[in-house]
């Protein structure tokens, strides 16, 4: 087997692997409307969205010319350099994308391969050139640079366009329609609709089918286009119509589940060339090679040249899109941070507010003060109505809740579906991923779901989204780059090296992720049911009691690592702890969500709350106390004198049987022993104040160093704090106990 074959079969293996982390990132194009309106069962939506891929993936054959021709010169390029290229690519590619999925953040497959295209046909054809003694003279001859600032271009022109666009067309729809939209759907549902379903359909036929075997008849369409949207805007406002007065069918619906269909298929029939373009090109090349003489200086002029594809090789690529799409785990946090940006009420904010969010803002909350200042009252009360949210829109259960409602879903996939279409007419290469999310995030700015409360993490949420687009492209050219220049000067060696490190990156990626998704899974589930009182305290205990045993245990570890100087077992008790607050902080919007399910339960409201706020600062006591301890043994600070290492073990045997009494009671809800517990609080309170005074008297007698007076009594405060408010906690059940 010779060295190109084995490349040939990696770039197939990667491609392979490029196609689930790629499907991953891109699926939450056309999943966001439909999973975030609840419209249908997650299920049905696979589903539809599973045919639509697969109808795309046959109609993609004529996109495979870019990542042949596109963006470099073949002719440019010998044999064994472009395999190089192409290698590089595709292993920039999967790491990147894994690395965004990872993060859960969305970003363009098309500027990613694009850019990696141009990273790793840059450097190869440069060195080409400066081993042909040219030099930067031939870097015209091997790039296409128009193309590459038409598609930077186009970022900057669909995030503002797209974002602008969506907000002022969900705006005039709730103006519309409002919140209660089930009444007014019967009076403007039908012209709604008809409007919506005629975009969607001139985006499925424009879009959707470019590439395919009937792309011929496209050119009617093209001349007749006023036309074609006239009598579609007719028929489906007619069906609509007729719909609406004759079934209980709702058409939103029906609009949401076609556009998720319209935008699944155009994804797999456009974007399938970011994942399997490159291997199909390299195959290709290499078949080419093999029938021609074996020459690895061979100009790969063939693949400026136009190529059919095998129509096996894209229903078997459309086939894994559709297993990903089912199976994957980084898809579904992909989606989560688009819906969760979008949702309309309060909650969980993952991203936190930055400079900018603020000044944004306030700059925007300025402007609404002006304009309220010169509108009439009676507008404003007017236009304040029309946005008001029933109570009967607010469900009950988190399982249940929809982000949004159907209705914007609708202006969603319908606002998308006919800038992408109007800019493929015009022959604009635009990112379905920047259309579908600045859309998104117009049309809830539009609709109030940027209140107050989540404005700024909103805001700084898209911000960072963005930020993250921007870098794919500096990321993608520089790595890729980097990749090629590693093969060009170490060939196989390299191939094999690169490889590995992939893999290793891609596992590496996978154990962490696996992990962190079952932390969130138990962070998700504990307020997810709907509220039962009667199981209420059972919860809340358990929770209690879990989170009192990590902080002993952590406060434990720190203690006896100190004594033996094991900066291992610190590191990780001040990760245990940190986790823990983390988690506490994703609670903490959660909990008043909770709390307000609670109707007429005032007692068990405050013992969740209180408690809530308790095991918060214990944590961050026993977390300040692990990170002087870890700190000073890191630091290789002096070790304190045995008399006071004496201490923290007697301190330490104190406080695990003292929180061991604790958590046994409230795990058990048996406060018998309530009082004995109080009068070992005050004992070891006693005990810390009676070593507190000692360590003042050391000080002031000039007999311990700095460090070793601020970490001794750092630890007996920061004890003293812990022994305090674990009791409080226990008192909180027992005063329920009381009450009840």
């Amino acid at each position: 087997m010779d060295n190109y074959l084995i490349i040939m079969y990696l770039l197939f293996g990667l491609a392979i692997i490029d196609l689930v982390v790629g499907v991953s990132n891109d699926a939450v194009n056309f999943l966001n409307s439909a999973i975030g309106s609840k419209v249908a069962s997650f299920r049905t939506i696979l589903i539809i969205a599973s045919i639509g891929i697969m109808v795309g993936a046959g109609f993609s054959s004529g996109m495979m010319e870019v990542a042949r021709k596109g963006i470099f010169i073949p002719s440019f390029f010998t044999f064994e350099n472009i395999m190089y290229v192409f290698l590089a690519v595709l292993l920039t590619d999967v790491i990147l994308l894994d690395l965004y999925n990872t993060l859960g953040l969305p970003t363009s497959t098309t500027v990613s391969i694009v850019f990696e295209l141009l990273g790793a046909a840059f450097m190869i054809g440069l060195l080409m050139s400066f081993d042909q003694g040219e030099g930067f003279n031939q870097v015209n001859e091997f790039i296409n640079w128009n193309k590459a600032g038409t598609i930077i271009s186009g970022i900057f022109l669909s995030v503002i366009i797209s974002f602008t666009v969506g907000a002022l067309i969900q705006y005039l729809t709730r103006m519309a329609f409002t919140f209660n939209f089930e009444k007014n759907i019967k009076r403007y549902g039908a012209i709604f609709s008809g409007s919506a379903v005629t975009a969607i359909t001139y985006f499925l036929v424009i879009k959707g089918a470019k590439g395919s075997s009937f792309k011929d008849s496209l050119f009617w369409v093209t001349e007749n286009t006023w036309t074609v949207v006239a009598v579609s805007f007719v028929l489906w406002t007619l069906i609509t119509q007729l719909v609406i007065k004759f079934t209980s069918i709702n058409p939103l619906k029906v609009i949401v589940l076609m556009g998720t269909f319209s935008l699944a298929m155009a994804f797999a029939g456009n974007d399938l060339v970011n994942f399997i373009g490159v291997a199909i090109a390299g195959k290709q090349a290499y078949f080419h090679w093999l029938n021609t003489g074996m020459d690895v200086s061979m100009q790969m002029d063939f693949l400026g040249g136009k190529q059919p594809t095998e129509t096996l090789l894209l229903f078997g690529a459309g086939a894994i899109m559709v297993v990903t799409l089912w199976f994957s785990s980084k898809a579904k946090k992909v989606t989560e941070t688009e819906v969760g940006l979008s949702r309309q009420d309060e909650g969980e904010e993952r991203f936190k507010p930055n400079f900018i969010s603020r000044a944004l803002v306030g700059s925007s909350m300025a402007i609404g003060s002006g304009l309220s200042a010169i509108l009439p009252n009676s507008v404003i009360g007017r236009v304040q109505g029309r946005f008001k949210i029933t109570a009967s829109h607010q469900n009950i259960d988190d399982n249940d809740e929809a982000a949004f409602d159907i209705l914007r879903a609708s202006v969603n996939l319908m606002v998308a579906s006919i800038l992408i279409s109007y800019a493929t007419s015009l022959k604009i290469p635009l990112s379905t991923t920047y259309v579908s999310f600045m859309v998104a995030m117009g049309t809830s700015l539009a609709d109030k779901a940027w209140g107050r409360e989540s404005a700024v993490y909103r805001v700084a949420g898209v911000l960072n989204v963005i930020g993250g687009w921007l870098l794919t492209a500096l990321i993608a050219f520089t790595s890729a780059a980097i990749f090629g220049l590693i093969l060009y000067f170490g060939g196989f060696y390299a191939v094999i090296a690169l490889t590995i490190l992939a893999v290793t990156l891609l596992v590496r990626s996978h154990v962490t992720f696996s992990r962190k998704s079952k932390e969130d899974a138990a962070t998700k589930e504990l307020f997810a049911k709907a509220v039962d009182i009667e199981n209420v305290i059972d919860e809340s205990k358990i929770n209690t009691a879990k989170n009192l045993d990590t902080i002993r245990k952590a406060v434990s570890l720190s203690l006896k690592s100190l004594v033996g100087q094991n900066k291992d077992i610190l590191i990780n008790s001040s990760k245990q702890l940190d986790k823990l607050l983390r988690q506490n902080e994703k609670l903490e919007a959660k909990i008043i969500k909770y709390i307000r399910k609670m109707e007429g339960e005032v007692d068990a409201g405050k013992l969740y709350i209180y408690v809530f706020d308790l095991v918060q600062d214990l944590s961050k006591s026993a977390n300040t106390l692990s990170e002087a301890c870890t700190k000073h043994v890191i630091n290789h600070h002096e070790l304190p004198k045995r008399e006071y290492l004496s201490i923290v073990i007697e301190l330490d045997q104190m406080l695990t049987a003292y929180f061991g009494r604790i958590v046994s009671s409230i795990e058990h809800l048996t406060f018998e022993d309530h009082e004995q517990i109080g009068k070992e609080s005050a004992k070891i309170t006693d005990y810390l104040n009676d070593k507190i005074e000692a360590q003042i008297k050391i000080i002031q007698a000039n007999e311990v160093g700095s460090r070793n007076g601020l970490l001794q009594t750092r630890i007996l405060l920061e004890s003293k704090d812990i022994v305090r408010l674990s009791l409080e906690v226990l008192e909180a059940y027992v005063t329920y106990a009381r009450q009840d």
